[in-house]
C-alpha cells in the first residue's frame, strides 16, 4: 500500500511539473492543437514505458478493447473540455473539470463496493474543496483556457457540455481500476494513448488550424511527454489502491502547479490559496491514512 501511494506521489509531482509548463508552452496555440501536441507526447511516452517495461506483449482481446474503450471516453471529455470553452467563462469551465471526481468516487464504492470510513470521507471533502479552489488549467485533459477570453459570457448550452463532461470522465476514471486486472499499467496507458491521440488528431483536423511546425512545438510535446509518463505511474499505484483513494490524491498535482507559479512567475499566494493548499494536503493525508 505505501509503494502504491508513493507511485501517485510522483504522478502528483510530474503531472504538476506538467502542468505548470503547460501555460507557457500552450501560448499561441488553440485548445484543439494544444490538446493534439499533448496527445501525441504522451503516447510516445506511452510507448517507450511499454517498451522498456514489460514488452509489447498484447492482453486479451476483450481488455485491449476495453483499454482503448477508456482511452476514447478520455479524448472525448478532452474534446467536451474545448467545446466548453467557447460557451462559459475559463472560471466556471475550470472549476467544472474538477468535479468529475464526484461520480469517480461514488461508482467506486457503489460499484466495488470500497469501505466508507469518516477518515476517507473527510478527506475527499478537504481535496476536493481545496483543488477548486486553486484549479488551473489541468494537463491531463489538455486545453490551456488562457487562448480563450475569461470574460466569455456563459450560455447554457455550455452548462450542458460540461455536465457531459463530468459523466464522462468521471466514468473513464473510474473503469480505469477495473481494466488494470487484465492489463499491466503501461498497456493501459498505451491503450488509452493510443485511442485519446485519434481521437485529438481527427478533433483537429475537422476543427483546425493546421499545426506549425516550430520550435515552439516541442513545448507542447514535451508536455504531453511528461504526462504520459506521469501517467505510468498512476495506474501502478491505481493498482493497489481504492479508486475513491487514488483518483482524488491524484489532483493534489495542482498544488505542485501552484507552488512552482508562487516560485518561478511570482504570482501571488493569497490567504485563500494558502488556506487551499492547507486542505489539499490535509485531504491527501487524510485519504492515505484511510487505506492503512
Amino acid at each position: 500500500m505505501t509503494q502504491s501511494l508513493g507511485f501517485v506521489g510522483i504522478y502528483v509531482a510530474l503531472a504538476g511539473v506538467a502542468s505548470f509548463i503547460e501555460m507557457p508552452a500552450g501560448r499561441g496555440f488553440g485548445a484543439f492543437q494544444l490538446n493534439a501536441l499533448i496527445r501525441t507526447g504522451s503516447l510516445a511516452a506511452a510507448a517507450v514505458a511499454l517498451i522498456f517495461g514489460r514488452g509489447p506483449a498484447f492482453p486479451a482481446t476483450k481488455y485491449l478493447l476495453g483499454g482503448m474503450g477508456i482511452g476514447l471516453l478520455s479524448g472525448v471529455g478532452s474534446m467536451l473540455y474545448c467545446f466548453g470553452l467557447d460557451y462559459l467563462p475559463v472560471s466556471l469551465v475550470v472549476t467544472f473539470s474538477n468535479l468529475y471526481i464526484v461520480i469517480t468516487v461514488v461508482l467506486g464504492i457503489v460499484v466495488l463496493h470500497e469501505p466508507v470510513t469518516v477518515l476517507k470521507i473527510v478527506g475527499l471533502l478537504c481535496i476536493i474543496a481545496g483543488v477548486l479552489v486553486l484549479a488551473r488549467s489541468p494537463a491531463r485533459h489538455a486545453a490551456n483556457p488562457e487562448t480563450r477570453s475569461a470574460s466569455t459570457p456563459a450560455q447554457p448550452r455550455g452548462f450542458v457540455i460540461m455536465g457531459i463532461y463530468i459523466l464522462v470522465i468521471g466514468v473513464s476514471s473510474f473503469l480505469e481500476k477495473p481494466a488494470l486486472k487484465g492489463l499491466t499499467a503501461t498497456q493501459l496507458n498505451v491503450l488509452m494513448g493510443i485511442a485519446m491521440t485519434a481521437v485529438a488528431g481527427i478533433a483537429l483536423a475537422i476543427k483546425g488550424p493546421r499545426l506549425p511546425m516550430t520550435k515552439r512545438t516541442l513545448g507542447g510535446l514535451s508536455v504531453g511527454v511528461m504526462i504520459g509518463a506521469a501517467s505510468v505511474f498512476y495506474f501502478l499505484g491505481l493498482q493497489g489502491l481504492p479508486v475513491s483513494v487514488a483518483a482524488a490524491a491524484s489532483n493534489a498535482s495542482v498544488v505542485v502547479t501552484v507552488v512552482l507559479s508562487a516560485i518561478f512567475l511570482h504570482q501571488p499566494l493569497s490567504r485563500a490559496r494558502g488556506t487551499a493548499i492547507a486542505l489539499t494536503l490535509l485531504g491527501a493525508t487524510l485519504l492515505a491514512l484511510s487505506t492503512a
